[in-house]
């Protein structure tokens, strides 16, 4: 898990949003061109929201809602400004990040994510910010379910919230000597010097996307790839596969974060001290 990098400010996102509402239907582009003076007031709050850290108390704005259909228009119909726009989020990341999603860290982004949700905040729909690479599986399980009761935000925000540098995902491994295997449960665990709020955000966010349910499921056959990825370093005279396991582990925790659950899982396997027994049985 890791922070998306933003768009640079040139060209700025009003400009961007603007060169795809140019590219609409006469009719959809008179009434966007009307309303752009609300449009750059809105981006602006977005913008100083994040900023300050406010988004939660970012609301609804009715003139938007009345222009829905023709914002939301921006995003849904297809157009040369709007790939270039997702092209030019893609290409901002550094490599190999967009491999998985960021929401989860389990499968490719073949989507984006508005994180304030386009029902609500259409005026968003291509905006660069609210914009976020991720799987299909994160896509419907977030949907517009981006406050809580209590009016507090549930997921991370890929952009603007900056993950902290601490471990908080965890695995102890299983030996079943019945079966000759390994097996692994992830959790999730409250670092020291975390403070409350982020802690909070980072727990709603796992728990609303069943990020450890999902994790254990994949963890069997990632456990055994794992191994055997091993076992061909070793067949092939490599020295200690306790080395090689942890520097695998270190390249994913560069590229995906100290918390994406296969760099967690790769550490814990070669610290383990029958690590040499699973890999001559894999």
């Amino acid at each position: 898990m890791k922070n998306l990098t933003s768009l640079p400010a040139v060209p700025t996102y009003l400009a961007r949003y603007m060169a795809i509402r140019d590219r609409k239907h006469r009719n959809t582009r008179a009434l966007l061109t009307n309303a752009h003076a609300l449009i750059e007031e809105r981006y602006e709050a977005y913008e100083q929201a994040i900023g300050r850290g406010t988004l939660a108390g970012l609301r609804c704005h009715a003139d938007a809602l009345q222009l829905s259909e023709s914002l939301r228009a921006c995003y849904n119909g297809t157009t040369q400004p709007l790939t270039q726009l997702k092209q030019a989020i893609k290409d901002a990341q550094p490599k190999r990040l967009l491999k998985y999603c960021p929401l989860c860290g389990t499968t490719l982004p073949g989507t984006f994510d508005h994180y304030m949700p386009a029902v609500r905040f259409p005026e968003f729909a291509v905006h660069p910010l609210n914009l976020v690479p991720c799987c299909a599986k994160c896509n419907s399980t977030k949907d517009d379910d981006w406050l809580s009761a209590e009016g507090n935000r549930q997921f991370l925000h890929a952009y603007a919230d900056q993950i902290p540098d601490l471990q908080f995902v965890t695995v102890t491994l299983h030996e079943c000597a019945a079966l000759g295997g390994v097996g692994a449960t992830f959790s999730l665990e409250r670092p020291a010097g975390l403070a409350d709020e982020m802690w909070a955000l980072i727990e709603s966010h796992f728990r609303r996307l069943k990020l450890i349910n999902r994790y254990g499921e994949l963890s069997n056959d990632e456990v055994a790839e794992i191994l055997a990825g091993c076992r061909n370093f070793h067949q092939e005279g490599g020295l200690s596969v306790q080395n090689f396991l942890r520097r695998q582990a270190v390249d994913r925790r560069a590229v995906y974060g100290r918390n994406h659950w296969i760099a967690v899982l790769m550490d814990a396997m070669a610290g383990h001290p029958n690590l040499m027994v699973w890999v001559q049985n894999a």
